[in-house]
C-alpha cells in the first residue's frame, strides 16, 4: 500500500507540474495584479498617514481656538461689568454744560490771569511758580484754546503782558548792576599810533599789563572763553568784593542769563500753550533792554580785542543752544554778530589809521625796550591771531592763523632757549663750559676725566659771586623783556638749567680723588634754591 501510495503521489505531482505550466501565464498574470495592488495599497498608506497627521493638526487648532473662545468669553464678561459700572462714573464725571460755559465764560480764566499777575511781585521765582502750580492747570488752557478761543486769547494776552514787563525789568535791573562792575579799557585816543600821551599811557599800560587787561594784550582775558558754560556774574558779590571786569565778561553773564531765562519760558510756552510764537512776544520787551545797552556800549567801545571776544563768545553761544535744539534765539544771536563785526572793524581801522598818522622816526629810540607804539602792535597782532586760531571766526584768518601762531611759537621757543644760553654763559660762563666739557647728564661717564685742579677754581669762583651774578641776571632779564610772561619763563629756564648744572658739579667733585678738599666752598642746593624762588617771585 505503501508503494502504490508513493506511486499514486508521484502521478499527482507530475499532473500538478502539468496543471501549473498549463496556468503559468495565469500565474504571471496574477503576480503582476498583486504586485500593482501593493503599489495602490502602499499609496493609501502614505495617503492615509498624512490624513493622520493633518487630523492631529486639526485637533490641535481646535483645542487653541476652544481656549481662545473661553478667553474671550471671560473678556466680554470683563467688559461688560466694567462697563455698567463706569456708565455710572462717567455720567458723574461729564461735565454738564453749565461748568463747560463757566469754563468758557471765563471763571477759570480769570483764576489763571490771578496767577500770572502774581509773578509781578518781587522775588517771585517764576520758574518754580510756572512748575509747581501753573502745570496743574495745562489741560484747562489747552481745553480753551479748543473750545473757547476768545478767553484762550484773553490768557495768552494776559501772559505775554505780564511775563514782558517781569524780565524787562528783571533785565533791566541786571544790566544797571553790572554797568558798576565794568571796567573800562580804552578811550578814542588809545589807539595804537597815538602819541600825544605816551608818557601817561606808557605807565598806565604797564599797570594794566600787570592785571593782564591792557586794551592790546590778549593775555588771561581768553580765559572768558574757556568759563562759556559758567554761571554769570553776581553783582552784589563783586560789589562786596571791589570785583571790576572788561565788558566781555559782563556780556557773557549777560547772554549767559538771556540763554537760560529763554530756555526754560520757550520751554515752559511751547507744553503749556502750544503756541510757540508767543514766546517772541514775551522776549520782545527783555531783548529790546538788551539791545539797547548794547548799542549804547558799542558806540563807546573802543577796544578792538573785547569786541573780538565778544564775537567769540557769541559764537559759542550760538553752538550752545544749538546743542539744547532750541531754536528761540537764533534771531538775536545773529542779529548780536550783525552789530558786532561793523563796530570791531570800526575800530580794528582805528588803530590802523593811527599807525599811518604816527612818525616812524620816533620808534627807533636807544635802550633794549621796543616802543610803546611797537609793543601795542606787536600785543594786538598776536592777541588777533590767537583769537582767529582758537575760534576761527569766518571773516579773518583760519588755518592760516594756526600755521602763523604755530610758527611764531616755534620761533619764541628757540629764542628762549638761546637767549637762555647766553644769559647763563654771560654770568656762569665757566660753569656751564667746564659741566658742558667734563660730565655727562647721568653723571656717571665723562667727556675728559676731569681732576682738581681743573674743578677748584669753576667751584670757588661760582661760591664767590654767585648771589650777585643772579641778581644781575635777572636785572637783565627784567630789562630786556617787556612782556612779563616771557620774562617769567625766561628767568625760570635759566634758573632751572643753572640749579640742574651746578648739581652736577656738586656731583662731580664728590667723585673725584681730592674733590673733600673743596667741600667748604660748595653752595648747598638748598641754598641756591631758596635764591631762586625769590627771585621768581619779584620779576
Amino acid at each position: 500500500m505503501a508503494t502504490m501510495v508513493e506511486g499514486n503521489l508521484g502521478h499527482i505531482e507530475q499532473d500538478l507540474i502539468q496543471d501549473y505550466i498549463k496556468d503559468n501565464d495565469s500565474l504571471v498574470l496574477l503576480h503582476d495584479q498583486i504586485h500593482d495592488c501593493d503599489i495602490v495599497l502602499s499609496q493609501i498608506g502614505s495617503l492615509l498617514s498624512g490624513f493622520q497627521v493633518h487630523i492631529g493638526s486639526l485637533s490641535s487648532e481646535l483645542r487653541s481656538l476652544h481656549e481662545k473662545s473661553l478667553d474671550l468669553g471671560v473678556r466680554l464678561k470683563n467688559r461688560k461689568l466694567a462697563e455698567t459700572k463706569l456708565a455710572a462714573f462717567v455720567e458723574e464725571i461729564v461735565a454738564p454744560p453749565g461748568l463747560v460755559n463757566a469754563i468758557i465764560d471765563g471763571e477759570v480764566s480769570a483764576y489763571v490771569i490771578g496767577i500770572f499777575s502774581s509773578m509781578r511781585k518781587p522775588g517771585t521765582n517764576i520758574q518754580i511758580l510756572q512748575q509747581n502750580l501753573l502745570q496743574k492747570y495745562r489741560h484747562l488752557v489747552l481745553f480753551l484754546k479748543e473750545h473757547g478761543i476768545e478767553k484762550y486769547n484773553d490768557v495768552c494776552a494776559a501772559y505775554v503782558d505780564k511775563m514782558n514787563k517781569v524780565l524787562s525789568e528783571d533785565f533791566r535791573v541786571y544790566l544797571e548792576a553790572l554797568e558798576s562792575l565794568k571796567l573800562d579799557i580804552g578811550v578814542s585816543t588809545d589807539v595804537i599810533g597815538y602819541d600825544a600821551n605816551v608818557v601817561d599811557l606808557i605807565p598806565r599800560g604797564r599797570e594794566q599789563l600787570r592785571n593782564h587787561r591792557f586794551m592790546f594784550s590778549l593775555g588771561e582775558r581768553s580765559n572768558i572763553l574757556k568759563e562759556i558754560d559758567q554761571p554769570g556774574l553776581v553783582p552784589c558779590i563783586s560789589e562786596a568784593n571791589s570785583l571790576k571786569y572788561p565788558y566781555e565778561v559782563i556780556f557773557r553773564s549777560l547772554q549767559k542769563l538771556l540763554m537760560d531765562t529763554a530756555s526754560s519760558e520757550y520751554i515752559f510756552i511751547k507744553a503749556f500753550f502750544r503756541d510757540e510764537s508767543m514766546f517772541y512776544r514775551v522776549f520782545e520787551g527783555p531783548v529790546a533792554v538788551i539791545d539797547e545797552n548794547m548799542k549804547l556800549t558799542l558806540a563807546n567801545s573802543h577796544d578792538a580785542i573785547c569786541l573780538m571776544l565778544m564775537i567769540c563768545i557769541t559764537k559759542k553761544h550760538q553752538l550752545v543752544m544749538s546743542n539744547r535744539r532750541l531754536p528761540c534765539l537764533d534771531t538775536y544771536l545773529d542779529k548780536a554778530l550783525i552789530y558786532l563785526w561793523p563796530r570791531f572793524k570800526t575800530v580794528f581801522d582805528m588803530y590802523i589809521q593811527s599807525l599811518y598818522q604816527c612818525d616812524a622816526k620816533m620808534l627807533w629810540v636807544d635802550g633794549t625796550h621796543p616802543h610803546h607804539i611797537v609793543r601795542c602792535y606787536m600785543e594786538f597782532t598776536a592777541s588777533l591771531i590767537q583769537l582767529n586760531a582758537e575760534c576761527g571766526d569766518g571773516q579773518e584768518a583760519g588755518e592760516e592763523a594756526k600755521e602763523l601762531r604755530r610758527y611764531f611759537e616755534e620761533k619764541l621757543e628757540s629764542n628762549l632757549v638761546s637767549f637762555v644760553d647766553e644769559l647763563l654763559m654771560e654770568y656762569f660762563g665757566d660753569l656751564i663750559k667746564f659741566v658742558k666739557n667734563h660730565i655727562s647728564e647721568d653723571l656717571i661717564s665723562y667727556t675728559e676725566c676731569p681732576n682738581i685742579a681743573d674743578v677748584e677754581p669753576v667751584v670757588k669762583n661760582f661760591a664767590v659771586k654767585w648771589r650777585t651774578a643772579l641778581e644781575l641776571m635777572h636785572n637783565e632779564v627784567v630789562t630786556c623783556c617787556s612782556n612779563f610772561v616771557s620774562g617769567m619763563a625766561i628767568l625760570k629756564a635759566a634758573m632751572a638749567q643753572l640749579l640742574n648744572d651746578y648739581n652736577r658739579l656738586s656731583e662731580c667733585v664728590k667723585m673725584i680723588p681730592g674733590g673733600s678738599s673743596l667741600n667748604r666752598n660748595l653752595v648747598s642746593i638748598t641754598s641756591i634754591s631758596y635764591e631762586i624762588r625769590k627771585y621768581s617771585r619779584t620779576l
